[in-house]
C-alpha cells in the first residue's frame, strides 16, 4: 500500500469517523503500518496528528451548532491533556511486538464496544435525573478519571481513545449527536498533546504527511456536514464493528505471528 493509497484510504476513515465523534486513528494507525511505516516511529505519532486534525476541524462546525458541552468536556479533555504526553514518552521504550499487541487489544476492544452500541447496548441516563443535576462531584469524578485514561492510552497507542470516552458520554446521560461533538473535544486535546510527546525525536516522511493531511481535511468536512445534516448513525456504527472487526483479527494475528 502506498502513500497515495492510505490517503484513500484514510479519506473514507476520517468521513465516517467524524459523524461518531472519533478521530479515527484507531484505523490511521494500522493503514499508515500497513503502508509500509514503522509503528512505533512513524504510524503512531503521524497517527495521533491526523486524529487530532480530523476532530478540530469537525469541533469547527460542531462548536457553532450549540452541540459542544464546554463545560462538561474540559474536566475529560484537561486530565487527557496531561496524560497523553506521558503515554508517548513510554511507547518508544516497548518492545515493536508489546505495542503491536496492545494496539491489537485496542482495537478488539473498540470493535466490541461499537458491536455493544450497534445493537442497543449504550448505556442510558438513569430515570429522572437530567444532565447537570445530583451527583456532580461524581460526574466530575467520571470525566477525570477517564480523561486520565484516555490520555495515556491514547498517547502510548497513536489514538485519541474516542471509544472509552462515547461510551462515557453517552452513560452520562448525553444525546448522540452532542457526545459526537462533546467527544471531538476530548479527542483533538488528547491527540495534539499526545503528538507533542512525540516531537523531540520526531522524523516524519513529508510526502506521506500531506497527502493523509489533505484526506483528512476533506474527510472532516464531509462526516461533519453529514452528520449535522442527519446522517443515520445506526448504519454507520454498523459499518464501523465491521471495519474494526475486520483490523482487529489481522492485527492479532499479526500480534501472534510477532511474538
Amino acid at each position: 500500500m502506498n502513500a497515495a493509497i492510505a490517503a484513500g484510504a484514510i479519506l473514507v476513515v476520517s468521513s465516517i469517523f467524524v459523524i461518531l465523534g472519533l478521530g479515527g486513528g484507531i484505523l490511521f494507525v494500522p493503514i499508515l503500518y500497513w503502508a509500509g511505516y514503522d509503528l512505533q516511529t512513524v504510524a503512531i505519532p503521524l497517527g495521533l496528528l491526523l486524529n487530532g486534525l480530523n476532530t478540530l476541524l469537525a469541533l469547527i462546525p460542531y462548536g457553532r451548532a450549540g452541540l459542544v458541552d464546554w463545560n462538561g468536556g474540559w474536566p475529560m479533555a484537561l486530565m487527557a491533556a496531561l496524560t497523553a504526553p506521558m503515554g508517548a514518552l513510554v511507547q518508544p521504550h516497548m518492545a515493536a511486538g508489546l505495542v503491536l499487541t496492545l494496539f491489537a487489544g485496542a482495537v478488539t476492544v473498540a470493535a466490541l464496544l461499537a458491536l455493544r452500541s450497534a445493537r442497543g447496548g449504550t448505556s442510558q441516563p438513569a430515570a429522572g435525573r437530567a444532565v447537570g443535576e445530583p451527583l456532580v462531584s461524581a460526574r466530575i469524578g467520571i470525566r477525570v478519571v477517564s480523561g486520565a485514561i484516555v490520555g495515556f492510552v491514547g498517547g502510548f497507542l497513536g489514538i485519541g481513545a474516542g471509544f472509552i470516552v462515547v461510551p462515557t458520554f453517552l452513560a452520562l446521560g448525553y444525546s448522540p449527536k452532542q457526545t459526537a461533538a462533546t467527544t471531538a473535544l476530548v479527542v483533538t486535546v488528547c491527540s495534539f498533546a499526545g503528538f507533542a510527546g512525540y516531537t523531540p525525536h520526531l522524523d516524519l516522511p513529508f510526502y506521506a504527511m500531506i497527502l493523509a493531511g489533505i484526506a483528512v481535511v476533506a474527510g472532516s468536512q464531509i462526516g461533519a456536514r453529514l452528520m449535522l445534516r442527519g446522517a443515520k448513525p445506526a448504519w454507520i456504527t454498523g459499518g464501523q464493528v465491521v471495519v474494526l472487526m475486520g483490523v482487529a483479527l489481522k492485527l492479532v494475528w499479526e500480534a501472534v505471528a510477532a511474538i
